[in-house]
C-alpha cells in the first residue's frame, strides 16, 4: 500500500482539520490552533522540488502526464489502520471506518505539485444558507432537496486549474491577449458547465501551496496536462481567427486590397500555431469549490459555490410529481373495494360484528399484498413527464468562456492607392 500523510495535534495526538474561519490547523478534540507557517516548519511537508527558473511552458513535453484515470489505488489509514480505496488521480481521501482525511503525498510532488492554492474562504454552513434560500423561491420541492441528507452531502473539493496567459498574433492586423484564463484540469467531479459559472477567482489571495489547507476536504491532481490544456485554448483562439478572416471577407469593400481568404485559413491550418503564439505563462493552482449533488427521479441536480468568493452556481428544481398520488390512492381505492366485496361475501350470514371486522381486515390485507408488485410494474411502465419549476436565476447565471478573458486588437487594412 502507498503512504499517505495525517497531521496530527501536537499535544493530544488526535487529527486535526484546516478550519475556514481562522485560516489554521485545528484540533477536533483539543481544539488547540495552528498557523500554516507552523504547521510548514514542524510537520516536515514534502517541499517544492521543482528547480528556480522551472517553467510549465517550457517543460510541458517532459512533465507528466496521466494515461490512467480510472485505476484504483489502495491505501491504509493511519489512525484506524483501515483500507481506503479511491481513483489513482485524487489527492485526498477519506477513511469509510473512522471517516478522517488523509493526504496522498505522492500526487503532489516533484513536478506535478501546484503552483499555488487558494483555500476555502466560504463555510459549508453558508453554502447551505444560499442554497435553502434559493429553494424558498418556490412550492412543491420534492423532500429529496432540503432534507438532512442533503445537508450532509455537501462536500469540499479542491479543483486543479491551468492559470493561462498568451497573446496570439497570426498577422500584423490581428492579435489576442489572454490574461489568467483558468481551465479546468480535472473534471471528474466539476463538470465545465458547472465550474465556469463559478467564475473568477482572485489569484492575489492565493498562497504557496501546502498540502495541510487540504485536510477535510477533498481534492485531485490534473488529468489534462499542460500541453494538452493549452493546446484546446490555441485551438479555440485559432477558430475565432476563423470567423474573423471570413467575416473580413464578407464585408470586404472593392476599393480595399484583396484578400485570399481560402490560401490564409490553409496556411492557418497546415502551419503550427506555436509560431503565433507569444508570452506564454502558464501556472498550476487548487481552487476551492463547494458541491452538492442530488438524484432525483434517474436525474442528477449540481449545486456548487465559489468557495472563495461565494458565488453561487444553482440548478433546476424538478417540480413534485402528482402522479404517484393519484396512481397509489387509486390503487388504494380500489383494494378496500374488493376487501369490501370479499369480505361482505364471507360475512353475509354472520351475526358477530367483531368477526366481521376481522375478516374485512385479513381480506383487505390478502388483497393488497398480492396486488402491490403487480401495481409497482404497473406504475414503472407508465412513463412520467419531467416538470421543472421556473428559474429566471437558473436561466440568466453566466457561464464564463475565454472570450471573458481576452482582449482583441484589429488594425485596419491598408487601402490601395
Amino acid at each position: 500500500m502507498a503512504d499517505v500523510t495525517e497531521y496530527k495535534c501536537p499535544s493530544c495526538g488526535a487529527p486535526m482539520r484546516f478550519d475556514i474561519n481562522d485560516q489554521s490547523m485545528v484540533c477536533r478534540f483539543c481544539s488547540k490552533k495552528y498557523d500554516l507557517e507552523y504547521v510548514r516548519s514542524h510537520f516536515n511537508e514534502i517541499a517544492d522540488d521543482k528547480l528556480s527558473d522551472f517553467d510549465w511552458v517550457d517543460r510541458t513535453k517532459y512533465v507528466w502526464e496521466p494515461y490512467e484515470q480510472e485505476k484504483f489505488e489502495e491505501f491504509e489509514c493511519s489512525s484506524c489502520g483501515g483500507k481506503i480505496v479511491t481513483k489513482s488521480f485524487y489527492a485526498s481521501a477519506r477513511c469509510p471506518y473512522c471517516k478522517h482525511y488523509v493526504i496522498i503525498p505522492s500526487d503532489l510532488d516533484g513536478d506535478i505539485r501546484p503552483d499555488k492554492v487558494i483555500p476555502f474562504k466560504v463555510t459549508s454552513a453558508e453554502f447551505w444558507d444560499k442554497y435553502t434560500e434559493y429553494l424558498s423561491e418556490f412550492r412543491r420541492v420534492p423532500k429529496e432537496f432540503h432534507s438532512k441528507s442533503a445537508k450532509n452531502d455537501i462536500i469540499g473539493y479542491y479543483i486543479p486549474i491551468w492559470r493561462y496567459s498568451c497573446k496570439y498574433e497570426p498577422e500584423e492586423s490581428y492579435s489576442v491577449i489572454v490574461n489568467d484564463y483558468p481551465i479546468l484540469a480535472n473534471d471528474a467531479d466539476v463538470k465545465e458547465d458547472v465550474f465556469y459559472t463559478l467564475l473568477p477567482y482572485d489569484y492575489s489571495e492565493a498562497e504557496e501551496f501546502s498540502e495541510s489547507c487540504l485536510t477535510g476536504f477533498c481534492a485531485s491532481r490534473y488529468i489534462i496536462g499542460a500541453e494538452n490544456a493549452m493546446k484546446m485554448t490555441d485551438s479555440v483562439l485559432r477558430m475565432d481567427y476563423n470567423v474573423y478572416i471570413n467575416a473580413v471577407f464578407l464585408l470586404k469593400k472593392d476599393d480595399e486590397e484583396p484578400l485570399d481568404t481560402s490560401e490564409k485559413l490553409d496556411r492557418l491550418m497546415n502551419e503550427s500555431l506555436n509560431q503565433y503564439m507569444r508570452n506564454r505563462k502558464l501556472a498550476y493552482y487548487l481552487v476551492p469549490v463547494w458541491l452538492l449533488k442530488i438524484k432525483y427521479n434517474d436525474e442528477e441536480f449540481t449545486y456548487a459555490m465559489n468557495g472563495q468568493t461565494g458565488e453561487m452556481r444553482v440548478d433546476r428544481i424538478p417540480r413534485k410529481s402528482r402522479l404517484n398520488l393519484f396512481f397509489w390512492s387509486a390503487f388504494a381505492f380500489v383494494c378496500l373495494l374488493i376487501s369490501m366485496l370479499s369480505a361482505y361475501g364471507f360475512c353475509y350470514h354472520r351475526n358477530d360484528d367483531l368477526e366481521k371486522a376481522i375478516l374485512f381486515i385479513v381480506a383487505g390485507v390478502n388483497v393488497i399484498l398480492f396486488n402491490y408488485g403487480i401495481a409497482r410494474k404497473i406504475r414503472k411502465k407508465i412513463p412520467t413527464k419531467k416538470v421543472y419549476l421556473n428559474s429566471k436565476r437558473y436561466d440568466e447565471q453566466k457561464i464564463w468562456s475565454l472570450d471573458d478573458f481576452s482582449s482583441k486588437h484589429l488594425s485596419k487594412r491598408k487601402r490601395r492607392r
